[in-house]
């Protein structure tokens, strides 16, 4: 019987201390749209959730507004979602960064990448429900 993939996965032991009264997490997608509405959809189930088009404005955001996870899109232009994750641990001080990969590439895809095993903390699919997102993150957040 054939694998059927799952669509979102912890993929790290990461402890993710939430560090602020509400968890915050910052949304990082090229587009612009989708990533404000994921944010505001957070914003409604108890997150405190921004949103970044793009690797310069999610380092500019971390400047003064940690997040306690990143949800952050692969496939993007000029810095794609591997060099995102390795900028934004470099930069931010804290250990218990999570990072969720959140693409329309598939799981197997992503882990390919041996950056991907380091800097990701978990996976979700594009498409999936952000319920299964969300409880992802709290999976991050609780254990």
């Amino acid at each position: 019987m054939p694998r059927t993939p799952a669509t979102c996965q912890r993929w790290s032991a990461r402890e993710i201390r939430v560090l602020h009264e509400m968890p915050r997490v910052l949304v990082v997608d090229d587009n612009a749209g989708a990533a404000e509405a994921l944010a505001t959809y957070l914003s409604y189930e108890g997150v405190e959730a921004r949103a970044a088009n793009g690797c310069e404005q999610a380092l500019r955001c971390v400047r003064d507004w940690v997040p306690d996870v990143v949800v952050l899109d692969i496939m993007m232009p000029e810095r794609d979602g591997y060099e995102t994750a390795s900028a934004l641990r470099s930069y931010l001080p804290t250990q218990s960064l999570g990072i969720v990969a959140f693409t329309s590439l598939d799981e197997d895809h992503v882990k390919e990448t041996g950056k991907a095993r380091h800097n990701f903390d978990g996976y979700c699919q594009k498409g999936t429900a952000p319920t299964a997102l969300l409880a992802l993150m709290r999976k991050l957040w609780r254990e």
